[in-house]
């Protein structure tokens, strides 16, 4: 074989290993774009879901409130029935 021969094998071998990582290069551009969008859907789901647990922290606070307010109604009636019988 030949420097010629030997030089144009490397030259195909080099190009075929070129060609396959160009087509790697682009599966894995598909693969980021893929997953910035699951990265996006993720977020909108974190967001949805930090939101309902605000809503339901405000409605367990909203509850305390309410029965604290009867409570203290409770007593306050009872404290002016107590008083004018």
């Amino acid at each position: 074989m030949t420097n010629e021969e030997l030089y144009q094998v490397m030259k195909d071998g080099f190009d075929q290993v070129k060609q396959r990582l160009d087509r790697v290069d682009t599966r894995l551009d598909r693969v980021d774009t893929r997953l910035d969008g699951v990265d996006t859907r993720l977020r909108t789901v974190e967001n949805g879901i930090s939101e309902l647990k605000g809503k339901q922290s405000a409605i367990a606070g909203v509850r305390s409130w309410i029965v604290t307010a009867c409570a203290i109604g409770a007593l306050i009636i009872s404290i002016v029935v107590a008083i004018f019988k």
